[in-house]
């Protein structure tokens, strides 16, 4: 392989130009292209621009054979694009999240097996520096055996949903025109992954472990219609997404995960990390962890020197330039995209898999299912 990964991008909207920006500062990338019917008006010294159509992408995959994809673009795309990335020999980066229907990775998983080629799922918080740590002090039974774990999307984003003038899906070079439409037409977790990939990194959930059973409840819908009168706005709109979907999972091995997805009401950003096991506990907002036998009797100790004792190796080798280049994202970002580079060349294996983005984004679907019809889903039934 030569020194340079020749690399392209599909949709350069704000997380795409985040990523873009990024990989400067990683010179094993050298981005030569990039494909947005809405990005006529940027222009980037030696990269190309496909900008004639949504389907330029094609033009630029053929010209300009890449040998790795960043899909960036609306979550409705990311399979279609994904696989005329593989099909034209290219390994790909696909931002999170798809898995809007049951099954909807099936083609893509089946693809990517018969072509040898790579999908890399781009879920930065795998690779927060407390949750790498948080894994490798798992690992060495720190712990004990896990037995409750909690995470979730918990994100104030009506800033980005709404405009000034509290009409929904309008806010000017945001993903909120496309995205405010799921508010206004489904009822379930809509983002898992930041939540749930994490715990079944730290867990084994997908390797050693797998679900067995999931239930989803929703709150009424209030946050969103409270700021569109707020702003004086026309409230003649149908919103259907609870403000809160809690969603219960249980293992095989008999974990217990709660996630919530609250976007829509006033708070502070949180993941809301807690993992509980036999021998201890560990709150990550808080940065407070217990040991039984090691910490004092029944009171919490500062989380930080167990994080340095078990830093991941990630971070041992890239993390203060992390935490220097990525300053949006704390290091993960960065963190995450040299991860994809060593892959690429044979070093070290990617953490997280195809077949763990399908699994994690399974729950969109399912929690729809289960707050629909009122039930338990038994995960892979149909």
């Amino acid at each position: 392989m030569s020194r340079n990964i020749k690399t392209a991008f599909i949709g350069m909207g704000y997380r795409g130009m985040q990523l873009f920006n990024l990989l400067q500062y990683i010179p094993g990338f050298q981005t030569i292209a990039f494909a947005d019917p809405g990005k006529a008006d940027l222009s980037i010294p030696s990269v190309e621009v496909y900008d004639q159509g949504e389907t330029d992408y094609l033009r630029m995959l053929r010209e300009q054979k890449p040998r790795l994809v960043f899909v960036t673009s609306p979550w409705k795309y990311h399979v279609e694009h994904a696989m005329n990335c593989l099909a034209q020999g290219a390994d790909v980066a696909l931002e999170i999240k798809g898995g809007l229907y049951i099954d909807e990775y099936r083609p893509l998983l089946e693809l990517a097996e018969q072509t040898g080629r790579k999908v890399y799922p781009l879920e930065n918080t795998l690779f927060m520096r407390d949750i790498m740590a948080m894994s490798c002090l798992v690992q060495a039974g720190t712990l004990g055996e896990i037995i409750y774990m909690r995470g979730g999307y918990r994100h104030d984003l009506r800033h980005m949903l709404l405009d000034d003038n509290g009409t929904l899906g309008n806010r000017a070079k945001t993903e909120s025109v496309w995205r405010s439409r799921f508010y206004q037409e489904e009822n379930g977790d809509l983002y898992p992954t930041h939540g749930l990939a994490p715990l079944c990194f730290i867990a084994g959930i997908g390797r050693t472990d797998h679900f067995k059973s999931l239930t989803s409840f929703a709150s009424r819908p209030a946050g969103l219609m409270q700021r569109i009168r707020d702003l004086g706005g026309n409230t003649n709109i149908k919103i259907t997404l609870g403000d809160v979907v809690v969603t219960q999972l249980e293992t095989e091995k008999g974990i217990l995960l709660s996630l919530t997805h609250d976007t829509t009401l006033p708070r502070p950003r949180s993941l809301d990390f807690e993992v509980q096991g036999t021998k201890g506990i560990w709150q990550g907002d808080r940065h407070l962890i217990y040991i039984e036998g090691s910490s004092p009797y029944e009171t919490w100790e500062k989380d930080d020197a167990y994080i340095a004792r078990y830093e991941h190796p990630y971070w041992q080798r890239w993390g203060q330039t992390a935490l220097d280049t990525d300053t949006h994202h704390q290091g993960m970002d960065f963190v995450m995209l040299k991860a994809v580079e060593e892959d690429l060349r044979g070093e070290t294996p990617y953490p997280a898999t195809l077949q763990d983005l399908a699994l994690w984004t399974s729950v969109t679907p399912w929690s729809k299912v289960s707050i629909a019809e009122r039930r338990t889903v038994h995960i892979g039934e149909k």
